[in-house]
């Protein structure tokens, strides 16, 4: 009788939650107030690439090991930074950060969130990063920044496009 019993409360259990997909699947669509530019036609992404972002861009700077974008970024990126200029192709971005990082004497990185993304209408995946960064300058001074950086991967599996915007913390 327990057995039965069992039975009978896992198909129920199975039967509410296919009934619970069917219902979440069949839901229109939501209006949304403006039309994405881009797109607006997303799903979670393949995770090996927020792995990729999160060595090369994150732990490469803290570890100062700036020499393995060659590896994980495409000879052609651009870049769109975070003080509104724009880097082309790998030497100028990888010139850019080793001149940047080389102010610091330590970088500590937390990553709030990463989330990879597939566009499924432009068939591009990209990898969103929200992190906090505590910089140590040389001369001591430590400077705290929150950053958000979109990186677009290319088919090759290498960052080609990144977006990124910052914001200093603020003082309480």
């Amino acid at each position: 009788m327990k057995k039965i019993m069992l039975l009978l409360a896992a198909t129920a259990l199975i039967a509410a939650c296919n009934s619970e997909k069917k219902t979440e699947e069949t839901k229109p669509p939501v209006a949304l107030p403006y039309v994405a530019s881009y797109s607006s036609s997303f799903e979670i992404g393949n995770a090996e690439y927020a792995a990729t972002i999160l060595q090369g861009s994150w732990k490469d700077w803290e570890e100062n090991k700036l020499d393995n974008m060659k590896n994980w970024v495409a000879d052609s990126i651009v870049a769109y930074n975070s003080d509104n200029t724009e880097s082309n192709g790998l030497d100028s971005m990888m010139a850019r950060w080793k001149k940047g990082r080389a102010e610091l004497s330590a970088a500590t990185t937390t990553i709030d969130a990463v989330i990879p993304v597939y566009s499924t209408d432009k068939k591009e995946n990209w990898v969103l990063v929200w992190a906090t960064e505590v910089d140590t300058k040389k001369d001591g001074t430590v400077d705290t920044v929150r950053i958000m950086e979109t990186w677009r991967i290319n088919k090759d599996g290498k960052a080609d496009m990144l977006f990124q915007f910052d914001r200093a913390k603020r003082k309480k």
